[in-house]
Order: C-alpha cells, then sequence, then structure tokens
C-alpha cells in the first residue's frame, strides 16, 4: 500500500491548549478515570489511597471527594488525606453527582473571584487614603485587624486538582445512574469556564468487585470505554477477564493483556493482593503500560 498527501493544509488545534496536570514523572496522569476491579478483602481501596497520598504528598492532588457508606469507619485514612468531613457523600444519595458539580463549579467561582480582586488590587493597593473609603478600597479592609489587606485564595491562585473516589458503590443506585455515567463521560469539562480556558475537571477513581453484571451489579458500559486506567486482580471469572481485555484491545493487543495478567497471578499465585495495572495513556517516559502492583514495571 502507498500513501500520496492530500493537497490541503494540515490540520492544527484551533482550541485552547488543554489543561495539563503536573504529577511526578512515574505515576499516572491526571484528568483520567482508573477502574479497580476486585473481589472483597483484596487491597482496591489500600492502592487508591496510596496512591492518592503520594499524589497529594507531591501537591498535586488538592481536593478529594470520597463516595462510600463505609469511609467513616476509617477516620485514619480520611484525615491522612486531608478529606474533609462534607466532602464524604453517600452512594445512595440521588443529589450526590449534583453536590460534585456544584462544588467544583464553587471551586471555579471562589478562582475567579480572586483573580478579580487582585486585579482590583493592584491597581489600588498603592493608593489607599483612609479618608477616602470607596466601596472598592473596603472590600480589603479588615475590621478585626483594621488593615488594609491583600485578597487570598486557599491555592494562592492556582487552579485545584479534584480526585473523585466511588468505593464500594455496587448494587447502589449511584452505580447505574444517568448523572454518574455523564460525570464520568463529562469529567475533563466539569467547571468550566465561559471564555474558554480549560476547565477544573475531575479525576475519579473507581472500585468495584465486578467489571460488568446486570443492573447496578457493574461497571456501565459507557464508563468502561472512557476508562484511562485499569487495575485488576486475580478473579476465577474467565469470562468477565476476557470481556476486559477485548474492551481495552482498541489500544493495547487482546493477547498482551492476557499474557500480562498471567504473568502477575503466577507470581506468589498465593498473595490475593497482586494485581495487574493497565495504563491506556502512558506518558511518553514510561517503560511500559503494565504494572505490576503499579510500582514494578512489566517490560515486553
Amino acid at each position: 500500500m502507498k500513501t500520496r498527501p492530500v493537497d490541503i493544509p494540515a490540520f492544527r488545534d484551533l482550541g485552547n491548549p488543554a489543561f495539563a496536570i503536573e504529577t511526578p514523572l512515574e505515576h499516572i496522569a491526571l484528568g483520567s478515570i482508573t477502574l479497580c476491579v476486585a473481589k472483597k478483602q483484596s487491597g482496591k481501596t489500600r492502592f487508591i489511597t496510596n496512591l492518592l497520598y503520594q499524589l497529594k504528598q507531591s501537591g498535586c492532588m488538592d481536593r478529594i471527594i470520597w463516595i462510600s457508606d463505609t469511609a467513616s469507619s476509617n477516620k485514619k485514612m480520611l484525615k491522612n488525606l486531608d478529606i474533609r468531613p462534607e466532602d464524604v457523600l453517600s452512594p445512595n444519595d440521588p443529589s450526590a453527582v449534583d453536590k460534585i458539580v456544584a462544588e467544583i463549579g464553587r471551586e471555579r467561582d471562589l478562582l475567579l473571584e480572586y483573580r478579580e480582586k487582585m486585579k482590583r488590587w493592584k491597581i489600588f493597593h498603592r493608593a489607599v487614603d483612609p479618608e477616602y473609603l470607596t466601596s472598592e478600597l473596603l472590600d480589603f479592609f479588615n475590621p478585626m485587624t483594621r488593615q488594609f489587606e491583600k485578597p487570598t485564595h486557599w491555592l494562592d491562585g492556582r487552579k485545584p486538582v479534584v480526585g473523585i473516589v466511588c468505593d464500594d458503590i455496587q448494587s447502589t443506585p449511584l452505580c447505574g445512574s444517568k448523572k454518574f455515567k455523564n460525570l464520568c463521560i463529562k469529567h475533563r469539562h466539569v467547571g468550566a469556564f465561559e471564555d474558554g480556558e480549560p476547565p477544573i475537571g475531575c479525576s475519579l477513581f473507581i472500585a468495584i468487585q465486578n467489571y460488568t453484571a446486570q443492573g447496578n451489579e457493574g461497571i456501565p458500559k459507557a464508563i468502561r470505554g472512557n476508562c484511562n486506567c485499569v487495575a485488576v486482580w486475580k478473579t476465577g471469572n474467565w469470562k468477565e477477564l476476557d470481556l476486559l481485555a477485548t474492551e481495552l484491545s482498541g489500544v493495547i493487543p487482546k493477547e498482551d493483556i492476557l499474557q500480562a495478567y498471567d504473568f502477575v497471578m503466577s507470581r506468589e499465585p498465593n498473595n490475593r493482593h497482586n494485581f495487574l495495572f493497565i495504563d491506556l495513556t502512558p506518558k511518553k517516559e514510561h517503560l511500559s503500560p503494565f504494572r505490576m502492583n503499579y510500582d514494578t514495571w512489566l517490560i515486553t
């Protein structure tokens, strides 16, 4: 087969550049969906919490919203991840997704408000005359300290990086809801700016026991088709494993996925905590799309 150029101008990006979330070199890219599929007590929550903790310690995860009815049983985890009490939601709450979208929108509005105040601060702060206070100047006056103070933002004007964790959501209304599917499809576009600036967006980390099943038992196909990363633990359901490998084969050959899975599961075969991590959108510096337990590359 031969090729011949078409006599038209080259395509170029006509929109704004995507908002890149910087993460440590060896970590996954954010603005992503990560699925963790395993039976109970295999280590799904342990992996997610450790991953988020490392990202948070690196300064590239600012706010975590946790959707689970079992989160309160692990207060130490919530404390280590600095999760706000109001950011723990129930998967049985029909307004859970609306609350998430509203909070991300609020983060955008706080950022825009800070930017606007900083513009005015730069104009007025050098010409403050207490004898001629205007309403604009009063916005900067703190009656407690009796001082004119520079506007503040909880991230000093930086866009927040938001992570959404969905844990123990199987058989809940959230799992099969249209709003949740819509959030997973449009997660990078939540918290959009009117001027076209890249949105706040969010990353999702979903822990579930079945990759697919009837009703609300597994992950809907609309969500599975939008995932960036999949962590899969040992399973005896070969039909489900075959479906997983088939659905991911549009990016990575099915035989490569199954070969990597067999390799991981053959290591310490009695260790139910071993898992294969598959990254469909790895960074160019990554040695492989496959990892064992996230911390070991699989070199094919």
